[in-house]
């Protein structure tokens, strides 16, 4: 193994070493505030397991860029002499902000058990809403339960994001249509009016689709009605009007 020649400059002002330090830092912030418990503090440890993805994923973009004489941030957005140029990291930096968005969100309407329980609709269920081999007697940390909807949630976004044939869906509106598919499955989301009418522009009216997804087995539920309004107002349409 041997170091590249300006180890020193990369290692003191490369955009991917300070991103992955900040992530380091919010990650441990989090897992502080989990021990403390986050009714002390006020905040939900999920926040900064967002937080930290978003870092890591901009770290890795940042380390490619050419970063001659960088000294601010829009010095590192503008540039565009390196092996990723701007259309590519804002394509993966709308991604994850999406995750984001939508991860405190779907960590907030699940909430999380760390024993394997039955869900309403009779399935196998523990964390933050993971049904994935899930059997009755199950246990998990918290640790796991946070990785476990980290993986969840890039997974369903990886899923719905190939439907989503029109590039200019608002963040918001694609963190709503995350978040149910998080809750009823992508193919579902996929399939649905609200994708259709996203991918027509037609955004108000995607947003006020998600009235209709308030059943589960069989029966209208209020908790899912309570999940859907908040949804469509503190996702969906944040930012339309």
């Amino acid at each position: 193994m041997k170091l590249i020649p300006n180890w020193k400059s990369v290692l003191a002002g490369s955009w991917s070493v300070r991103l992955m330090v900040i992530a380091a830092l919010v990650s441990m912030g989090g897992a502080f505030i989990s021990m403390v418990t986050a009714e002390q503090l006020g905040w939900d440890p999920v926040w900064f397991a967002a937080a930290a993805a978003v870092l890591n994923t901009l770290a890795v973009p940042a380390r490619l860029i050419v970063q001659t004489n960088l000294e601010a941030l829009k010095d590192f957005r503008a540039d565009t002499s390196g092996a990723v140029r701007r259309r590519g990291l804002a394509g993966m930096t709308a991604g994850a902000l999406v995750i984001a968005m939508a991860t405190p969100f779907i960590a907030k309407w699940e909430g999380v058990r760390t024993v394997a329980y039955v869900d309403i609709v009779g399935v196998p269920t523990i964390c933050f809403g993971d049904t994935h081999g899930v059997q009755i007697g199950d246990t998990a940390t918290m640790a796991e339960c946070v990785d476990r909807l980290e993986q969840d949630v890039h997974t369903f976004y990886a899923e719905i994001s190939p439907c989503m044939t029109n590039k200019g869906i608002p963040l918001g509106v694609q963190a709503s249509m995350l978040e149910l598919a998080f809750n009823v499955g992508s193919g579902p989301v996929c399939q649905s009016t609200m994708m259709r009418k996203a991918n027509a522009g037609d955004y108000v009216g995607a947003c006020n689709e998600l009235r209709r997804w308030v059943k589960a087995g069989g029966q209208r539920i209020r908790g899912l009605e309570n999940r859907r309004a908040d949804s469509k107002h503190a996702l969906c349409l944040k930012g339309l009007t």
